[in-house]
């Protein structure tokens, strides 16, 4: 389906939110049902369904027409989800212009400076991530993991991390900080929060303290440089 009928139907047609989740931060309103009224894509009647099979009926709100932007995406040819980090319906053409898995992979390792025969792959595959579409893909190269997120679109890296598995690091090492101290330092970041989770680790050749702290339904990860004691990620996420 060409991405003018989509745009085309998007326009003439407002439309639903995707999920309750997004439906959960709107206003009430009264509608009226139309079951009587018949959507046509290209001369051809369609029936529109959920995404669970069932049939659904347009809504005549303030004179404008209302369908499952999820129905109409089916109908479209188009990829319709619900970003519930950023509050965000996306909307993926199939005829986007997408870089492909090949050159994905072809960055990625160009980056990582390995050739395809150095390295075993273990994912590839498109993703969402902050609203744009990524490649995510994740290889090994001797004891060392690659995992990379590559824009989709311009081919650009988004995020890459390389850590050293089945590597023993020696825990009592005078110039590292203890782990009461990284644990400190992290909860004073998030009094509140519980320590879920606390390891020694080494990531981009560097020995760091990997953490998860935890308070209610919100989830905080963690990397302290176990030199220094300088933070090297912090991340918050809500369930």
């Amino acid at each position: 389906m060409k991405k003018s009928y989509i745009a085309a139907a998007l326009a003439l047609t407002s439309c639903m939110v995707v999920g309750t989740a997004a439906a959960s931060q709107s206003n009430s309103v009264t509608a009226t049902f139309r079951p009587d009224m018949t959507l046509k894509v290209n001369g051809t009647a369609y029936t529109v369904r959920d995404t669970t099979g069932v049939k659904v009926s347009p809504l005549i709100y303030n004179g404008t027409t209302y369908l499952p932007l999820s129905s109409l995406g089916q109908l479209l040819g188009a990829e319709v989800s619900w970003d519930n980090d950023s509050q965000t319906v996306i909307i993926h053409d199939d005829d986007a212009d997408y870089i492909g898995e090949a050159k994905a992979k072809e960055l990625a390792l160009k980056h990582a400076g390995l050739s395809s025969k150095e390295v075993s792959f273990l994912q590839l595959k498109l993703d969402w991530d902050d609203g744009r579409a990524v490649y995510e893909v994740e290889f090994y190269a001797g004891s060392r993991e690659y995992d990379y997120e590559i824009n989709a679109v311009t081919g650009a890296v988004v995020d890459f991390d390389s850590d050293i598995e089945d590597y023993t690091i020696p825990s009592d090492s005078e110039d590292y900080i203890s782990r009461e101290k990284a644990q400190k330092l992290a909860q004073a970041k998030a009094p509140k929060a519980t320590l879920i989770k606390l390891e020694l680790d080494v990531d981009d050749g560097r020995a760091v303290y990997e953490g998860e702290l935890r308070e209610g339904s919100t989830e905080y990860e963690f990397e302290i440089d176990a030199v220094t004691g300088s933070f090297l990620k912090w991340e918050q996420e809500r369930d």
